[in-house]
């Protein structure tokens, strides 16, 4: 089972459990194809003409990518192709670098700790420990026990600069990299174009992929990413610990009808492999990938 986390102003993260029922080998072999369907052969594609983009039935869920490594995040049955932007951070490196730590069955923002160094001394609080290590601080911070996160902090050590962990019984290291992500992939669509029009407005829907490590440890931080993404609402979940995958849009207000519809795209959901990526010709930005 995967999360769905809703973010949007003026209303709390939800979670929408989104189950996929597997049964027997048919199931697994379907399975298998929604997560190979860049390469080889693959079925038709479903093809709506203008007139009649109203939507088209979900063929999968973002459950279905857990355990694949996508690139980038491609919706289904829109009118228009998607135009590809790579927001490409080429200092993250030199920023704080970040370690996911986690309990069995954790997952974003759920049961485990981000740990993120260097950061500057602040005192520790119930959801954070902050410690001296080298000639800065590292920062442990998540929603397990504070007798959690000061074991994690004591289990910290510098290899490169960089922190490297030796996580506590029951514990374990899932994830790390930088904390701002050197590349954010997102793929862009006209709301219209997606048959959300009436939901979303006529603005623009987009996905993105990116690595987790910041944004885990702003939504401990917050139990929000509103700010982060941009738009007026957007869900996100997880393919794979370490990687937070995104649908938003920025349109008409945000209402329960507009949340409907972004559950309705990440049904939709497909991810692409670094070759779909770049058959896609995306436009690069060099930014800073700030996470607030």
């Amino acid at each position: 089972m995967t999360d769905i986390v809703s973010f949007g102003p003026d209303k709390p993260p939800r979670r929408f459990p989104v189950a996929v029922a597997v049964v027997g080998v048919l199931a697994l072999a379907v399975a298998f194809l929604f997560l190979n369907r860049d390469g080889g052969e693959q079925p038709a594609p479903v093809t709506l003409t203008p007139s009649s983009c109203t939507g088209v039935p979900a063929r999968g869920a973002p459950a279905a990518l857990t355990g694949a490594s996508p690139v980038a995040i491609v919706i289904d049955g829109a009118c228009a192709a998607g135009t590809g932007l790579e927001r490409r951070d080429t200092t993250a490196a030199g920023g704080p670098w970040t370690v996911l730590v986690r309990r069995a069955g954790g997952s974003l923002g759920h049961d485990g700790a981000v740990v993120t160094y260097p950061v500057s001394g602040a005192a520790s609080t119930r959801q954070m420990v902050v410690k001296a290590l080298g000639a800065a601080h590292v920062r442990v911070r998540g929603d397990l026990p504070a007798a959690d996160l000061r074991a994690i902090a004591d289990r910290v050590r510098l290899s490169g600069g960089r922190p490297v962990v030796s996580p506590p019984p029951g514990l374990s290291v899932v994830a790390s990299g930088t904390y701002r992500p050197a590349s954010i992939h997102e793929v862009r669509y006209g709301s219209a174009d997606l048959g959300e029009r009436e939901a979303l407005g006529g603005g623009l829907t987009f996905t993105g992929v990116a690595a987790a490590g910041g944004y885990e440890d702003h939504l401990y931080a917050t139990g929000d990413l509103t700010s982060v993404f941009g738009g007026n609402a957007a869900i996100a979940w997880e393919p794979k610990p370490g990687l937070i995958a995104f649908i938003g849009y920025s349109g008409s207000e945000r209402t329960e009808a507009a949340d409907q519809a972004l559950r309705r795209l990440a049904a939709r959901a497909r991810a692409i492999n670094g070759d779909g990526w770049r058959a896609m010709t995306p436009v690069v930005a060099p930014q800073s990938n700030d996470i607030p």
